[in-house]
């Protein structure tokens, strides 16, 4: 039996079974699915994802070096506006498939001893006197599996079944949904993610190595029902909107499926219970747009590591609600930032209003480049 059960080998179930396994904690990861494989997702690391891995004993830009662009910050367009911010200090982020970096996360965790489990599909929690001690589901060949542990951890992602049978999943009231392609043939371009923004329409960009981009749209829910039966012909139209994509849209082609996620807006009550964690998107999610996502599946991985390590050493719940309230106070003001950007973002008059501002205002630009980007403080001199 093992000491953890982990559900979802995304960053944040990997990283957390690499942390774990490094300890000598015993750790068994349930993956539904099979390496490598495409999520939707826009595919980008900001610099405190960076920092993160190093902290774990990672060397991002140079073992995904074969797939990875560094990236220097963002540019937010609008249809009046358009505004350039780089990372401060000299920080980067790193644009890179995702199929390349769960790979190579799940694989490092393994090789720390984690045991990686694909084809395992949970679909229940197991209890005993109200504390989660295991899971149950099916093998993707349909063979059923029960599996006990003194803790449960959900990273199984936006639409957390973890959650869910936990009773920890809340329903959000911002409902978008995002469509996530992969472009072949896109003209090498800065080291920007590309952001162009109007009301109810966000397109996302960002660059590959070898002439390939991530392009993700994200929409109103209400909206996506437009994608029924033609998903690629809805991504091209809303991108299409914009002239400067034009011509790089006429020499691209969409290579592969165009995956679809969402709706986006995914509170938990809490991030703990007893016999059990929630890490990563699991844990509550609110908006993609400032692309913070895997920054904190691996910061929120940190700060679950270091709980589960207490739990299993003094046998108390205490370090879980401890880890509940921690990561509320650690992604507190990143949460208030997506809310309010979401809020200018539905407000054109707004949105370029403060473009405007930002544009002739640079250390205020910085600041909010480093805020976005999770930036590490510089070290002191």
């Amino acid at each position: 039996m093992a000491d953890v059960i982990i559900v979802g080998a995304g960053p944040a179930g990997s990283a957390l079974g690499r942390l774990l396994a490094r300890r000598g904690i015993s750790v068994a990861i349930l993956e539904a699915g099979f390496f490598p494989k495409r999520k939707p997702c826009g595919e980008s690391l900001n610099p405190g994802a960076i920092a993160a891995l190093g902290r774990m004993g990672y060397a991002p830009e140079a073992e995904l070096a074969d797939a990875a662009v560094p990236l220097r910050g963002w540019r937010l367009h609008t249809p009046r506006s358009r505004l350039a911010a780089d990372y401060p200090g000299g920080l980067r982020g790193l644009a890179c498939p995702r199929e390349r970096l769960d790979r190579w996360l799940a694989e490092s965790a393994s090789r720390a001893g984690a045991s990686l489990l694909e084809g395992m599909r949970v679909d229940r929690l197991l209890f005993d006197d109200g504390r989660v001690c295991g899971v149950s589901g099916r093998t993707e060949r349909g063979a059923a599996f029960r599996l006990t542990a003194p803790f449960v951890v959900g990273a199984d992602g936006l639409r957390s079944v973890v959650a869910r049978r936990a009773g920890l999943a809340l329903s959000g009231s911002v409902r978008k949904i995002a469509f996530t392609v992969r472009l072949d043939g896109w003209p090498q371009t800065e080291p920007y993610v590309e952001l162009y923004v109007r009301r109810d329409e966000v397109v996302g960009i960002a660059p590959f190595a070898g002439g390939t981009a991530n392009m993700t749209v994200v929409v109103p829910e209400w909206r996506a029902i437009e994608a029924a039966g033609r998903k690629p012909a809805f991504v091209r139209q809303i991108a299409g909107r914009w002239p400067e994509l034009a011509p790089a849209f006429e020499r691209a082609a969409i290579d592969g499926e165009v995956l679809a996620c969402g709706p986006f807006d995914r509170p938990v009550s809490a991030a703990a219970r007893p016999g059990l964690m929630l890490v990563g998107d699991a844990a509550g999610y609110y908006d993609p747009l400032t692309g913070q996502g895997i920054y904190r599946a691996l910061r929120g991985a940190e700060l679950a590591a270091d709980a589960l390590a207490q739990a299993l050493a003094s046998g108390s719940q205490r370090p879980l609600y401890d880890y509940d309230r921690t990561i509320r106070e650690t992604f507190r003001t990143g949460t208030r930032l997506q809310r309010l950007i979401d809020y200018v973002c539905r407000h054109p008059a707004w949105l370029d209003g403060a473009s405007a501002v930002l544009g002739g205002w640079p250390a205020a630009t910085r600041r909010l480049a480093g805020l976005i980007g999770d930036c590490p403080p510089p070290l002191p001199r």
